[in-house]
């Protein structure tokens, strides 16, 4: 008896489409990959074109590391986040059962000697970015960072404007928000945990360790997907169940009274991906924003808060 295989070949070799079948049987991840370049040849050069990145991006982390130690020596140590909830934490990580843990491990920690260095010639470069994209249809702009929320931020600051007014900007691995706020006016320091290296006098910078000593208000404060990671180890910083509500907690204290808050989450059923995000759902996010008014929301749909946590809307608070 024939086993299924040898019909199949057969058939195909007897077929007017033969040839073309026999191929597929003999390497189908090959013969689809044809087939797809055919109807979408955007993907092909894709493809073509993943080498060419690949090696960019292996010259460039390789010089980058050169030059770090040419100028800033040897890397610091830098000790690996923890991979697992301790536990004597679980139940406050948890909320007593209400919140999913999914374990995402991340390292995104760099030595403490190895700042970002942010210039004049980058920040006009994004502000060049924005620019073209709002004078472009929607349907046509290209988003550098965050894609449609990156156009959410735009928007709400066209509604809310934030000109002649000081924004502290809570994290950064690049100036896009900062040169959004320079963009639209605006004075921003940013605070992150690891220094910044400035060369551009448009905006400042305090560490975390500095944030706390300082004692300025601000009129506004922007942290676009950053609070979510407060607390869950991935940059390096301590375990803390309670690390993103003491993050609000902390602005209510620094953004003046009736002052704004442009704040990007992830809204989903409640879950943490540990070590490197949490999704907001009905049980966490009343208290992130406990103490402040919605006055808007960009992006947001009422289903997103039991979703899978891909939503990532744009809500604008108000310091009550």
């Amino acid at each position: 008896m024939s086993s299924v295989d040898d019909i199949l070949q057969t058939a195909a070799v007897r077929s007017p489409l033969g040839s073309r079948v026999s191929r597929a049987l003999a390497d189908p991840v090959a013969f689809f990959r044809r087939r797809l370049a055919r109807l979408f040849p955007e993907l092909e050069y894709l493809r073509n074109q993943e080498s060419v990145w690949r090696y960019a991006d292996t010259r460039n982390t390789w010089q980058l590391r050169a030059l770090r130690r040419e100028l800033f020596g040897p890397p610091a140590e830098c000790p690996a986040p923890p991979r697992h909830i301790p536990p004597e934490l679980w139940q406050a990580f948890t909320m007593n059962g209400r919140v999913e843990i999914e374990y995402n491990y991340l390292n995104a920690t760099y030595p403490s000697n190895y700042p970002l260095i942010y210039t004049d010639d980058e920040i006009d470069a994004y502000r060049g970015v924005i620019s073209q994209n709002l004078s472009r249809p929607p349907a046509e702009r290209r988003w550098f960072i965050y894609g449609d929320l990156d156009g959410w931020v735009c928007d709400a600051i066209a509604k809310h404007p934030i000109a002649g007014k000081t924004v502290v900007n809570m994290g950064s691995l690049t100036p896009w928000y900062e040169a959004m706020c320079i963009h639209f006016g605006a004075d921003p320091v940013t605070i992150d945990y690891n220094p910044i290296l400035l060369r551009t006098k448009r905006m400042s910078f305090m560490t975390t360790v500095e944030w706390e000593r300082d004692r300025r208000t601000f009129d506004v404060g922007f942290s676009i997907s950053s609070f979510e990671h407060d607390g869950l180890g991935m940059y390096g910083d301590p375990l803390d169940p309670e690390g993103d509500l003491k993050a609000m907690r902390k602005m209510k204290e620094r953004i003046a009274s009736d002052g704004l808050l442009f704040l990007a989450v992830p809204i989903g059923r409640d879950k943490i991906l540990f070590n490197n995000a949490r999704i907001y759902g009905r049980a966490r996010l009343p208290l992130l924003t406990q103490g402040w008014s919605v006055l808007d929301s960009f992006g947001f749909y009422e289903g997103d808060i039991d979703g899978a946590g891909n939503a990532q809307p744009l809500f604008v608070l108000r310091n009550d």
